[in-house]
């Protein structure tokens, strides 16, 4: 009698790609946000109060009382969409686009459940085992997790508060690195705060069409600038660009919906793997943010609150970490989310201040899970966004007070 083998063990038939790009360090951002008496000063979390609610309320009512019959409004928002998205969104979305970069159709256009899905499209589409993606070093931290997890090789460039060094960029280049895709956050990087130059725009977009690589151009932050404008997005420079347009930071993170604009060759592409994934984007939330986005005063608007709201949160921050945290360096944020910060007393590193600051009730995000070759351990990230005043100087005064206890656990 043939003895019963035993079956193998459910851990034993995972894909090897699953613990490639394996890190909790997101779980673990958005789950302390969320975590009782916590105060976050980790995640890229929008202040609950910059969010439209009543402007989302009437869209909701509009679109309830124009139901009547199989056709009407609100029978459409909960029935199925196409793939890539409804039209009334899509062409918003390339309107947007051709305002502030190259001039594009809907065609070109893909509704997408947050930019996070359409940066894990374009790795799916593009990125085969063992090619090479070049990113900022640091960078953000999703974009690494998604690289990773495609199989890709990272070539980590260096960067300043200019962006993305190019001329390293090309040097790597002519010493034989043959990217595919190189992963830019061009306006407010998160995590280092810089702005990627309109001289460095143009370089890039150069190498692009020398060496043949896709430019994946992920900006949440681009509408959050404290002063001065925006600059053109690297697609009027070359053809060679995927962009992708969040609206969670700037209406609303919870509806998941995102723009994506990709060149006529490869938007088809991405559909295709979308439609694998989860077949279209929540239909509800589309219709609602076609309704905003449709009326011209609304965006004008709501962007110029947002940004004196966050300008006045960053300005009064870096009042309180300067007062009260003298051990930390950093640049004065031009725009975005965050301080990118270092640490400039040798006897605490990042993850030891992490652990004590949790334990004070206070969260922030320790340098490593942003950085690929640099040295992560002295550097961390802070963002002012989602707390209120008096949550801020709490927030602050504990963190001084788990540097303390860093430092006493450190002697």
């Amino acid at each position: 009698m043939t003895p019963v083998q035993q079956p193998p063990a459910i851990g034993s038939l995972l894909a090897r790609r699953t613990g490639w790009g394996r890190s909790d360090a997101v779980s673990r951002i958005l789950a302390a946000a969320a975590a009782p008496g916590v105060l976050s000063m980790a995640g890229g979390i929008p202040a609950p109060d910059s969010f439209p609610v009543a402007r989302l309320a009437e869209a909701t009512d509009r679109l309830f009382a124009g139901s009547a019959g199989s056709g009407g409004s609100a029978v459409r928002a909960l029935q199925y969409a196409p793939t890539d998205g409804i039209a009334p969104l899509r062409e918003l979305i390339a309107a947007r686009a051709s305002a502030t970069g190259s001039t594009v159709g809907p065609d070109r256009v893909m509704v997408t459940a947050g930019s996070q899905q359409g940066l894990d499209l374009v790795a799916q589409t593009l990125i085969d085992e063992g090619d090479e993606v070049a990113l900022d070093d640091p960078s953000y931290l999703g974009a690494v997790q998604v690289f990773r997890r495609a199989g890709a090789r990272l070539l980590p460039v260096p960067g300043d508060a200019e962006g993305m060094r190019t001329d390293v960029l090309e040097q790597r280049l002519l010493a034989g690195a043959r990217p595919k895709l190189v992963y830019v956050v061009p306006h407010f990087h998160n995590p280092t705060g810089a702005v990627l130059s309109e001289e460095r725009r143009r370089h890039l977009a150069a190498l692009a069409e020398r060496f043949g690589f896709v430019i994946v151009e992920d900006d949440p932050y681009g509408d959050l600038a404290f002063e001065g404008g925006r600059l053109p997005s690297t697609d009027v420079h070359s053809g060679r660009v995927v962009r992708l347009m969040s609206l969670s930071k700037t209406v609303c993170p919870g509806l998941r919906v995102a723009g994506l604009v990709a060149p006529a060759e490869l938007i088809g592409e991405l559909v295709a793997a979308k439609q694998c994934g989860d077949l279209q984007t929540n239909t509800f939330g589309q219709y609602l943010l076609a309704d905003l986005l449709g009326d011209p005063e609304f965006l004008p608007t709501h962007l110029a609150g947002l940004r004196t709201l966050y300008g006045g949160r960053a300005r009064a921050m870096e009042t309180l970490l300067r007062e009260q945290l003298p051990w930390l360096d950093f640049e004065r944020p031009r725009g975005g989310l965050f301080f990118w910060c270092r640490l400039t007393d040798p006897r605490v590193g990042s993850d030891a201040l992490y652990a004590h600051a949790l334990a004070q009730g206070v969260a922030i995000v320790p340098g490593t899970p942003f950085c690929i070759d640099e040295d992560g351990s002295r550097v961390l990230r802070l963002s002012f966004a989602s707390l209120d005043g008096a949550q801020r100087r709490e927030g602050v005064s504990r963190l001084a007070a788990a540097w303390e206890k860093a430092l006493a656990d450190g002697v």
